[in-house]
């Protein structure tokens, strides 16, 4: 008898036709839209973006008998993080920088003549390239080449591998949970399986989204009116007559208390702990010992967003740096055995299911990569700007970018993760470099600072959790850096073969842009006064993080405390309180409706208000586009 052959199962692909159709509608639909949005008013992004052409895509799929899969739905989902939002402004960019370059502030104080070639057009070059409106000009190829190709390709090879260890270290040796990341795959997952009961609950969280979104800011903008509040109620004219200084806040927008579901209460109120020590408690010690400088003094009623700002940039951020990297250098060092462990085990590859032939993947080769991509920026950033310190790039470059992609990682496995770029690095980096070159400004921040690849490690935790490959992942990866960079070429040169930009046409180039080149030229003599880097509060900051961490480490046995602080400090007030008031309600729900049944669908609810918020949002911001458009008709 002849061998029976048993039929393998085909596995199922995420790179299909029908993901690569959906990437060209998010290029060619959605990110013209985002664009068009921030020249008009200069809000980031839309409210909804991927997971709009995921429900669409799925309803598509369906009506025609073959739904998408969770590994499709999850190449969609990833559009927005890394072709539009990564890549998808970078032209946008350069057409403010060649204004920033050429604006009447730069000419009144002879700046103009220290703009170096490779960041913008300058004088007669900068007239021609504004009269022509193409960026198929001689005087456009060094600034193209420096602050947009250069830049892409260095922080996506980058980003990539340090996101890769730090999924190895954060998600497969550490199991930290990533609530953001896990719920958001489950939702994928949800719809990719089509399992009838959590995508019921997922839509009945979203018909709650639309209606709250359509109460609040529907009815606003047709009413004129906000019948429903939906903002920060501020109580710091009451607090600050007890205490000078102090603020106090809390929010009626419901979305932050959703957020608190899915977070540990442990984490919410570290967070919740070190807002309130900074902002509320902090900010009246300043006050009451006369600390503020001359040129910000505090003044009754300024408020809460006032207080915040100001003591952020004065006091706060040098505290917060020197907290940041204690909490990201003193745990590789104490838990040494663990971050060993962890790259080591990349040698045989990211997952089982791979073999080891695949040796791009291995940590010798991760780290080779991220190693030859750092190498490579620092030679060039010398080649551009010969005087700044070698030494400086070296530890920023290379020291800075890997521990604090680790930290962003180890906060996004217990929260919702916080951005880094509001502690100003680059700004650290040239204040004690003690360089005062103008020139080193001109140096686009992803040349030598790599800090997106705590996104990266998310993506792939959600990728782990769908199975996705990947090879399938990596190629998708840089197949939609490449399309993101060609959506924002096309369309911000249709924009501005349309109208000048700046000009009337895009209200945000002409209102914004001018105190934008202002604050530009002022940071750079800003910088020398030393209220943004105090070496004293970052020692201070230093010596309280590593404290903390030692004791949660070897006596709470919660390494994760002084983390979840530190993105309390970065938040602003009424969400750090809004989320622990929702991570509390949420226990108490659990208790109500069964733990077991919480648990299980307590992040569907959170997905499906959020999206169903956004989906409204997003209508009603299209509308107000809409609306700022016809106004340009000649009838």
């Amino acid at each position: 008898m002849g061998e029976v052959k048993v039929p393998v199962e085909k596995a199922e692909k995420g790179l299909t036709w029908r993901t690569m159709l959906a990437f060209l509608f998010v290029v060619f639909i959605i990110q013209p839209a985002m664009i068009y949005n921030w020249l008009v008013s200069g809000l980031w992004g839309l409210p909804l973006t991927s997971w709009a052409v995921i429900l669409l895509w799925v309803g598509l799929t369906r009506m025609l008998g073959n739904p998408l899969n969770s590994k499709e739905i999850f190449l969609i989902r990833i559009t927005e993080s890394l072709g539009l939002m990564y890549t998808g402004y970078y032209f946008a960019y350069l057409l403010r920088q060649q204004y920033f370059a050429n604006s009447e502030i730069a000419r009144m104080f002879h700046l103009q003549e220290k703009v170096p070639p490779f960041f913008s057009p300058i004088g007669e070059s900068a007239l021609r390239s504004m009269m022509n409106r193409t960026f198929f000009d001689s005087a456009w190829a060094l600034p193209i080449l420096v602050q947009v190709i250069l830049p892409v390709v260095l922080t996506a090879f980058a980003n990539y591998t340090l996101g890769l260890l730090a999924f190895r270290l954060y998600v497969e040796e550490e199991k930290l949970e990533f609530p953001f990341a896990s719920w958001d795959a489950q939702t994928m997952n949800a719809f990719g399986q089509r399992d009838r009961d959590k995508i019921r609950m997922i839509v009945l969280a979203i018909i709650a989204g639309i209606i709250y979104s359509a109460a609040t800011g529907g009815l606003t903008q047709v009413m004129g009116i906000p019948l429903v509040p939906r903002y920060p109620i501020d109580l710091t004219h009451i607090v600050e007559t007890m205490a000078p200084g102090a603020s106090f806040v809390f929010t009626t927008d419901m979305i932050p208390y959703i957020i608190g579901f899915i977070l540990p209460i442990k984490f919410t109120a570290a967070q919740l702990i070190a807002n309130l020590a900074l902002y509320t408690f902090g900010s009246a010690y300043v006050t009451m010992n006369d600390m503020w400088p001359d040129e910000s003094k505090w003044q009754p009623g300024q408020g809460y967003l006032w207080l915040y700002q100001r003591s952020r940039l004065y006091f706060w951020n040098s505290l917060i740096v020197g907290w940041a990297i204690a909490v990201a250098v003193i745990p590789l060092l104490v838990r040494y055995k663990t971050v060993l462990k962890a790259f080591s085990r990349v040698r045989t590859g990211l997952s089982s299911g791979e073999s080891a032939r695949e040796k791009l993947f291995t940590s010798k080769y991760l780290l080779i990569i991220y190693l030859c991509t750092a190498a490579l920026a620092i030679i060039l950033s010398k080649l551009l700007v010969p005087g700044f310190p070698l030494w400086i790039l070296l530890i920023f470059t290379l020291g800075i970018s890997f521990v604090m992609t680790l930290l962003q990682t180890h906060s996004a496995g217990i929260t919702l993760g916080f951005d880094l770029n509001q502690t100003y690095l680059r700004e650290a980096m040239i204040y004690f470099s003690g360089y005062r070159g103008l020139d080193i400004w001109f140096i686009p921040p992803g040349m030598v600072l790599f800090l997106g690849g705590s996104g990266i490690a998310q993506q792939l935790k959600m990728a782990s959790i769908l199975k996705v490959d990947l090879k399938e992942y990596t190629k998708t990866y840089f197949l939609l850096v490449v399309l993101g960079l060609l959506g924002s070429f096309l369309f911000v040169s249709l924009f501005w073969k349309l109208n000048p930009i700046p000009g009337y046409a895009y209200p945000y180039t002409i209102s914004a842009w001018p105190v934008e080149a202002m604050n530009f030229w002022r940071w750079q003599e800003w910088l020398w006064k030393g209220f943004l880097f105090r070496e004293q509060w970052m020692l201070t900051g230093f010596s309280i993080s590593t404290v903390l961490y030692l004791i949660s480490d070897f006596v709470l046995h919660v390494p994760s405390i002084p983390v979840a602080m530190i993105t309390g400090m970065l938040m602003v007030p009424p969400d750090a309180l809004a989320q622990f008031l929702g991570s509390v309600g949420s226990a108490m729900i659990g208790r109500f409706a069964g733990k077991e049944f919480w648990d299980k669908n307590k992040g569907f609810f959170f997905i499906g208000i959020t999206l169903g918020s956004g989906m409204v949002d997003t209508i009603l911001r299209m509308i107000a586009l809409l609306s700022r458009a016809t106004w340009l008709m000649p009838y």
